[in-house]
């Protein structure tokens, strides 16, 4: 998928799109509807030269009536007849380009694209840049401006470019003998003032350049003019200039050196100096001087009318002060500070370095320490620490234990929309003596004072612990000699028993039989009387068929029954 995130820019490219968007922004800020006109020219017009000699020409806005805030061109040169040496911006009015100028010699081209940042550039005219050319073969040749915009500080980015007008370059041949002599410029620095487009804050400038073989006198001058005519002359010359200026402002240093063929051109160097601390500085604490909030915002309003605001500074208790990025709404939020009284500085600084500072004094109270409704005394090896209390509601209840060692454990809990909290203490707490106290933060940051410190006793004792393992293992031990002595008397019991049961019923047993026996011996008796009788009576008379056969039946059945008694006796036994 194609977005803007895959395109790849190089810095040049991402420099001037943000210049483009930089130009457009103060355009659209600076909104009007009135119609410009502006011209972009050469200047000067024509030049006459010889052959192997160097010459200049000005890039310049001219017949400007309102301001302008960018300026793009393509400069077009016979690179046959002449060539380009250098392109300088000094003394331009253009302050951020978008494309640093430059020159091929191979396609006979200079090309730049800058930006006057807000208010724009609204003088009648003004210098782009300055470009030193060599000529190489004799010939009328020009220099043309091509694909030219001039755009205004309209809100429109309206391009009021009217005319492009190019310069006439005569380039005749040189004496052979005579010797070839170049006007030079000078390059201007500055250690004081580096940056052109910077502010500084000291009046005292130094400003410096190399002085060539050849040049026998300097001329310079500083002024509030872009374009001035250097006046103070130094033969022989000086390679620097120190001064101070009287007053803050923008200025402009201008010099211009001298050799055999005459004062060359005029180099200009900006260099812009406020030495005045923001005015109005003003702060104010919308919570009011005395809050609960831990963080309050601070009202800052301050104004510079020179080189601007640059940033705020805020230092609390004589800290380290922290920068802050400017903010539309003027609204700067304090670090995070405990309850009590404390001081702030608030610093505007401008964009010199130039510092206006003013102090407020607050009071960040504690919120109500949460109030505790129950907790645990004493904690054994049968239960966990507790605690039980209301507060703010939807808080964070901080509570901490302290031992003995000064060793602090904390933990957090959320306290209900009702403002309820209840914290159980997971993990075992080890033996000894702790100090509880809690305290709460609510959502703003602000927090309390801890609660008054109660003590908790924690028994855990190793020989504690060591006794309830044995007294564990005894109680198991006991169980199951117990089940054994149980088991053991009950066999004992029921052994004794069946011996008990065995000779009860051997004596039964025996005294059946003593029975058997006595009944038995009085049944034989009976029967061996009943059998004399039958004997006696055979003996008198004989016995009849039927009392023989009962009588045998008899003795029979007398044998038999006296065996399955002794049977019956001997398997009961």
């Amino acid at each position: 998928m194609f977005t803007l995130e895959n395109i790849q820019f190089s810095p040049q490219q991402k420099r001037k799109k943000l210049v483009h968007v930089v130009a457009l922004f103060f355009a659209i800020f600076f909104s009007c509807s009135v119609s410009y006109a502006a011209n972009l020219t050469i200047s000067p017009a024509s030049v006459t030269t010889q052959v192997g000699k160097t010459f200049s020409l000005e890039v310049m806005v001219t017949n400007n009536t309102e301001a302008i805030n960018a300026v793009s061109a393509e400069i077009t040169f016979p690179n046959d007849a002449v060539e380009v040496l250098s392109v300088s911006k000094a003394g331009s009015f253009m302050n951020l380009w978008a494309e640093e100028p430059s020159f091929s010699n191979t396609t006979g081209l200079v090309s730049l694209e800058g930006v006057a940042l807000n208010p724009g550039y609204s003088k009648a005219s003004g210098k782009v840049i300055t470009i030193t050319l060599k000529a190489k073969q004799a010939g009328n040749v020009s220099v043309s401006v091509k694909g030219a915009s001039v755009l205004a500080n309209d809100g429109n980015a309206t391009d009021v470019l009217k005319t492009t007008t190019g310069a006439m370059v005569y380039i005749n041949e040189g004496a052979a003998a005579a010797p070839t002599i170049e006007t030079v410029v000078p390059v201007i620095t500055s250690p004081t003032h580096v940056d052109s487009s910077l502010w500084y804050s000291r009046r005292d400038a130094t400003f410096e350049w190399k002085v060539p073989d050849g040049v026998t006198a300097v001329r310079t001058v500083y002024s509030e003019k872009e374009k001035d005519n250097p006046s103070k002359v130094y033969d022989p010359p000086v390679s620097n200039r120190s001064f101070t200026v009287d007053e803050d402002g923008i200025f402009y240093m201008h010099a211009q050196f001298k050799n055999k063929s005459g004062w060359g051109g005029v180099t200009t160097y900006k260099f812009q100096i406020d030495t005045e601390a923001p005015e109005s500085l003003r702060a104010t604490l919308p919570d009011g001087s005395v809050t609960t909030n831990l963080t309050p915002s601070l009202l800052v309003q301050a104004e510079d009318s020179r080189s601007g605001l640059s940033k705020i500074t805020l230092s609390i208790d004589n800290g380290q002060p922290v920068e802050y990025v400017l903010d539309a709404s003027n609204l700067y939020r304090l670090q995070k500070q405990s309850p009590g009284n404390h001081t702030v500085i608030v610093n505007a600084i401008d964009n010199a370095g130039n510092v206006s500072s003013v102090s407020l004094d607050y009071t960040i109270q504690a919120i109500t320490p949460p109030v505790i409704t129950e907790y645990t005394r004493k904690v054994d090896f049968d239960n966990t620490f507790k605690i039980v209390g209301a507060t703010y509601p939807l808080s964070r209840v901080e509570v901490t234990l302290t031992d003995k060692d000064s060793k602090t454990m904390v933990k957090e809990v959320s306290s209900t929309e009702a403002g309820v909290f209840s914290l159980v203490w997971g993990e075992k707490l080890p033996s000894g003596i702790y100090e509880m106290k809690a305290r709460v933060l609510d959502s703003r940051g602000a927090v309390s004072e801890y609660t008054d410190t109660r003590v908790i006793e924690v028994e855990r004792m190793m020989l504690v612990r060591f006794g309830i393992f044995v007294m564990n293992w005894l109680s198991v031990i006991l169980i199951i000699i117990i089940a054994a002595l149980v088991t053991i008397a009950t066999l004992w019991y029921s052994f004794v028993q069946f011996r008990r049961f065995r000779r009860k019923v051997r004596r039964n047993l025996r005294e059946i039989e003593n029975t058997l026996q006595v009944n038995v011996a009085a049944l034989r008796r009976d029967i061996e009387e009943f059998h004399d009788i039958l004997v006696k009576a055979e003996r008198k008379r004989e016995l009849t068929k039927e009392e023989q056969a009962i009588l045998k039946k008899f003795k029979k059945r007398l044998e038999i029954i006296e065996q399955e008694i002794e049977k019956k006796l001997e398997s009961a036994v």
